[in-house]
């Protein structure tokens, strides 16, 4: 029989075991919850409003849009660190064909005024100008339906935040087409028109 000293122990022993593992459960759960509290949002980008206008003079145009994004999260508000804005003229692609970084309108009430609240579509106006000889003559001469259809990509860093606990930055990478501006006229008289919204998608 063995000793009642020995038995102890190991009954000891096996409280700590048990101690140790609900201790290690209690850490995975905690660190799985605080994963699910602080993974990255779900943001959705869209391109409104594309407006074309010709420019009097020297055959160039305006190119312009909103970006619209659209956080869904019901718990994380988002910000973004930087965005960057690109515009292809996909109606004529040719070896020569070049991105067009769009300039963005940044106020108050912009995508990039600060922390976008949970549940909220933020916005921010875009320009791309260009001259005759580049992208504007095949925006104006590429389409046999008066409008040429462009892909504009959008790269942001963003973090998001959870009640005062905030993420590691994250990428985001999406394009957006076939964004279709659409002219009036190719008389190079000064018009404008809109056409339709478009979604983005990863890429």
């Amino acid at each position: 029989m063995a000793p009642p000293r020995t038995g102890l122990k190991a009954l000891n022993l096996k409280h700590y075991i048990l101690a140790a593992l609900m201790a290690i459960l209690a850490v995975a759960v905690v660190v799985t919850v605080f994963s699910v509290l602080l993974s990255p949002a779900r943001i959705f980008f869209s391109v409104t409003n594309p407006r074309s206008h010709l420019l009097v003079g020297n055959g160039g145009a305006n190119l312009t849009f909103t970006l619209a994004a659209n956080n869904t999260s019901q718990r994380a508000a988002v910000w973004y660190n930087t965005i960057l804005v690109d515009v292809l003229n996909s109606t004529v692609v040719t070896p020569a064909s070049i991105w067009t970084k769009a300039d963005l309108k940044k106020n108050a009430t912009s995508l990039m005024a600060g922390w976008q609240t949970r549940g909220s579509v933020a916005t921010v106006d875009a320009t791309v100008s260009v001259s005759r000889g580049s992208m504007a003559m095949a925006f104006i001469n590429g389409a046999d339906v008066n409008s040429s259809a462009f892909t504009v990509t959008v790269t942001a860093v963003a973090r998001f935040k959870v009640g005062i606990a905030k993420t590691q930055l994250y990428d985001i990478n999406v394009m957006c087409t076939p964004v279709i501006f659409l002219l009036q006229n190719r008389s190079g008289i000064s018009v404008a028109a809109s056409g339709a919204n478009v979604d983005c998608g990863p890429y």
